[in-house]
């Protein structure tokens, strides 16, 4: 007969048998589980010790060649703008150190900086955007100048302004509509008596908020200052080839691209050097993009990508 001893015993033996099980069985799991886990770190810190090396290399690489910009870059550009007038223009936002280097670049490969301006955000603000159709198409009136059929502000102002500041027209013309943009407190000239230039180098700002409803004036004025001026550079830093920054923008825009060159390493030794070869291309009719960001055609003019 089967007595209530037997079945105690019987009930704690399965349930030691499942608790046994239970740990044997964690065991065996914890160990493959705990291999694996060591394997992904292993791996991991493989991958990151190789990103790491190649981080390290490539800004090895960066130095490298801004070394080289900096050591030789005056014999490099040497006189690619001999005696030639480059209006410097920055945009809405651009950084007073990047202009400085780009001037000095300007100055060490034999040119001159004719003008140089800096561009309020009212003259990018939708409200002030009646202004200069009034100014474009009421106000000052250089002579030859045949203004687009538009009404977008960014493209008469560029239009308007390209004219002026690449010598076309009467050599008043400039003063004047130079005056009738301060007067709107739209634009400052940063040294006494401005003059035109053969070339005009937009200084773009860092990356801009997107949906910034600034950035297609912005846009548009730097293309017109190609099509109705002449040779122009949209120069800026690696934040201005960021999805919302002017360099990208341009780069996306077809007829832009089409119209006018940009680089997006200046302010580096080496970006400094590529805005004066492409100011010199530019006078040259040839166009491009150059830098390190996506959408550039090479490192530089002169080297295949």
């Amino acid at each position: 007969m089967i007595s209530f001893r037997y079945h105690l015993v019987s009930i704690i033996a399965i349930f030691l048998a499942i608790a046994l099980g239970v740990v044997v069985g964690t065991s065996a799991l914890n160990g493959a589980v705990v291999g694996d886990l060591r394997r992904q770190v292993s791996d991991l810190k493989s991958s990151d010790s190789a990103a790491s090396g190649q981080a390290r290399a490539l800004q090895a690489r960066a130095g490298n060649a801004d070394l080289l910009a900096q050591t030789f870059g005056a014999k490099i550009a040497g006189a690619e703008l001999a005696k030639v007038p480059v209006v410097l223009l920055g945009a809405p936002g651009a950084s007073k150190q990047l202009k400085d280097a780009i001037a000095s670049e300007i100055t060490a490969a034999g040119g001159t900086v004719a003008a140089r301006l800096q561009l309020s955000s009212d003259f990018i603000d939708p409200k002030r955007a009646n202004d200069i159709r009034s100014l474009a198409t009421t106000g000052v009136h250089p002579i030859g100048l045949q203004l687009p059929s538009t009404d977008d502000p960014g493209t008469l102002a560029g239009a308007l302004l390209g004219y002026v500041l690449l010598g076309h027209g009467q050599s008043t013309d400039l003063a004047q509509a130079l005056a009738s943009f301060s007067t709107l407190n739209m634009l400052k000239a940063e040294t006494g008596n401005p003059g035109s230039g053969k070339a005009v180098v937009l200084v773009a700002p860092g990356s801009r908020p997107a949906g910034d409803p600034g950035a297609a004036t912005l846009q548009s004025f730097a293309s017109e200052l190609a099509v109705i001026g002449g040779p122009t550079v949209v120069a800026g830093d690696q934040q201005s080839a960021s999805a919302a920054g002017l360099v990208a923008e341009l780069r996306g825009n077809d007829a832009a691209r089409k119209a006018l060159s940009t680089v997006d390493d200046a302010g580096s030794p080496l970006g400094n050097l590529t805005v004066v070869l492409t100011v010199s291309d530019a006078l040259a009719g040839r166009k491009g993009s150059y830098g390190v960001a996506a959408g550039a055609d090479a490192l530089l003019p002169g080297v295949s990508s």
